[in-house]
């Protein structure tokens, strides 16, 4: 279960050959990719299903829900029926298994379609966003981009940069009412999962989680206060 992080792609080639080999299903957490491709290809599309998300913070926002992707018509149908109460008969209210009301109200859905209407220029945007925060604060500090592959097309849902100096930051461009916020602590380092096994060599996530910073990446963002967080930025490294 790979995930696409800030709509950046994995080594989803590598991972479609390991699921084709060993017979692993691939499910793609592609939560944060809308409008992110690669050669062509949407995230959550390679594997047997993939998952995209409406939440809130989200480039497409309904206030919550999401959207489950897959070419498997028994899945879909599946997936269907069980997060639609798995009822069976509307008219006796018979539910033939555990089923869950999941479903994404007509009202939320027209909002959503509604905003897919205009995803070309929020995605647009986004991608100048990012264009303009590497544009300006390359060699920074000691600022560190994430990277993309050539042949990726990421929608550049949130700009967000490591430093050694994050946290320092992070209170800096706060107390300056610039909003900003460290990446999400590892699932490891939480009290309900302190004691259960985790197996890495270098404990790359929790790196990042104690280097990564996030700063205001809105399509409703302008450039002038963008430039605002660019030159706050650019203080605090003097």
């Amino acid at each position: 279960m790979p995930v696409y992080v800030l709509g950046g792609f994995i080594d989803v080639d590598k991972l479609v050959e390991i699921s084709s080999t060993y017979g692993i299903p691939l499910i793609e957490d592609s939560t944060e990719a809308l409008g992110s491709f690669k050669n062509g290809k949407h995230a959550g599309t390679f594997g047997l299903t993939g998952v995209l998300s409406f939440n809130g913070n989200k480039i497409i926002s309904t206030g919550g829900g999401g959207m489950i992707l897959t070419n498997d018509k028994e899945i879909a149908n599946r997936a269907k029926h069980i997060t639609t109460t798995a009822k069976t008969d509307p008219l006796d209210y018979f539910h033939d298994e555990v089923g869950y009301n999941y479903r994404l109200v007509n009202v939320l859905a027209a909002i959503g379609v509604a905003q897919m209407e205009n995803f070309e220029s929020i995605l647009k945007r986004k991608k100048e966003i990012d264009a303009l925060y590497r544009s300006e604060l390359y060699g920074v500090g000691d600022i560190k981009f994430q990277e993309n592959d050539t042949d990726s097309d990421p929608n550049c849902w949130l700009f967000t940069f490591r430093t050694k100096k994050m946290r320092d930051l992070l209170n800096h461009l706060n107390s300056n009412k610039i909003q900003s916020r460290p990446f999400w602590t590892p699932m490891n380092n939480l009290p309900m999962y302190k004691d259960l096994r985790y197996i890495s060599q270098n404990d790359i996530s929790n790196k990042i989680f104690k280097e990564c910073i996030s700063i205001p990446s809105s399509s409703n963002l302008t450039i002038e206060d963008q430039h605002k967080v660019i030159s706050e930025i650019k203080n605090f490294y003097k």
